[in-house]
Formats: structure tokens, sequence, C-alpha cells
């Protein structure tokens, strides 16, 4: 199930059949569902744009989801779909395979990708999240894990400062009556890397950009891998 793809004037932004040559920035931007034009039961959920651009302009594709009690989370996730600008054609589907794995197709059905994530945890030792992108026919994952030894190392030794700062914005936001946007996050830049080949896709959390590169992975890979790392950081 997903909208019925609309005709739409060919767009400049790179598509499944007509990929960028060079590497591009991109952010992926939730916001409030909007029912599909022709199936009620389907919202558009999010956008991805290209970083710095005007929205009318520089969305490049649009996510869709099932209209459920529930968005999507890690416990219950759910299906989404990833279609071109303005109503374009289905680029791919994104479907819960089991516990934070996920199997990323094109239109056709045909299998592009496995997406999975790996949880991080502080004991017995500590280990950091990690994302893996096995390609269908392709020997090597593209692999990544969310922050560097040294920014975690970094972190831990400074965190009475970030614990105190915490604690004041804290106490601020309930003075001013909303404690929404009060969290502790550690590092958050996250690369994945092709073997050979370098970085693939390149998310830097102070920005919030992806930094892709467009001969290293698929595009319709590339934003599947980016709208279920978002969603899990804003969900």
């Amino acid at each position: 199930m997903h909208p019925t793809p609309q005709e739409h004037p060919a767009s400049a932004f790179p598509t499944p059949t007509q990929p960028a040559q060079s590497r591009y920035t991109f952010v992926v931007k939730a916001n409030n569902p909007v029912p599909a034009a022709r199936q009620r039961d389907v919202e558009m959920s999010s956008t991805i744009q290209v970083s710095g651009a005007r929205r009318d302009l520089g969305t490049v594709a649009e996510v869709f989801e099932r209209r459920v009690a529930e968005r999507w989370n890690r416990r219950s996730p759910i299906p989404f779909w990833i279609h071109g600008a303005n109503g374009g054609a289905l680029m791919c589907s994104v479907q819960p395979a089991g516990p934070d794995v996920y199997d990323v197709c094109a239109a056709d059905g045909a299998p592009l990708a496995r997406i999975s994530r790996r949880a991080g945890r502080v004991i017995p030792w500590p280990r950091r999240v990690r994302w893996s992108v096995q390609l269908s026919g392709a020997p090597h994952a593209v692999k990544a894990r969310v922050g560097s030894g040294f920014t975690w190392l970094l972190y831990v030794v400074t965190s009475p400062l970030w614990l105190l700062f915490f604690l004041c914005m804290l106490v601020y936001s309930l003075f001013e009556g909303d404690t929404a946007d009060t969290s502790l996050d550690g590092p958050t830049r996250t690369r994945w890397r092709t073997p050979g080949a370098g970085t693939a896709l390149d998310y830097r959390g102070i920005s919030k950009v992806y930094h892709y590169e467009p001969r290293h992975l698929d595009v319709r890979v590339a934003y599947a891998q980016a709208v279920l790392h978002a969603w899990e950081r804003v969900r």
C-alpha cells in the first residue's frame, strides 16, 4: 500500500533514474502528518530537502507512512514509502524485517538493501550504536558507528559540565513551562563507510545535515537510511 504516483515536471534534483554525479547535503524534515491526496489511510510524515535550498525548490523526496494510532518507533516499527517530490513516483519501500532490521525494496519490489541497527551499551563493556547497510549483491556492508572513540572519551571526561548545563536548562524550562527540548545527547556524528571506497554518508549532528556521496551508495538506500536514523532521534 502506498500513495498513487502522480505526474510532475522533471526536476533538476537527483532521482533514481537521473542520479547526481557529485556529493551534496540534505536534511530530513519531520512535519505535521499530511493525508495523501488519494488515500486517507496514508500520510506524508517527512520530507527530504537539499540543505540551504527553499522548501518549494529543494524538496527531493517525500516520506509516507500508514495512518495509525502510534507513529513509527523502534519498538513498533511500521512500513514507509519514499516518493519523489511533488507527488512523484515511488522510489523505494522500507519494510520491518525483525527487531531493528529493515528491508529496502525498489518500486518493482526488487531488494535493494537490508539496514540493521545494533544498540549501544555501557556494560559489560562500552559499545557504540552501530548501523549496517548490506546492499543486495555487494560483498561488503556499508557500516557506521555513532560518534568516534575520541569524542565519546571527551564527552565522558567533561560529563560533569554537561550535567550541570543540563540541570540549568531543565530548571529554566520548568519556569518557561516547556521541557520538550531538554535532552542530554552524547556525540551524534555518524559516518557510513564503504570498504575501499571511503565515506558514503556522513551525518553531522551540530547542523543535522547528511553529506551524501552518490558514487558510493544508491540514493534510495541513502534516503531510507537517513530517514530511519533521523526518526530514531526525534520519535
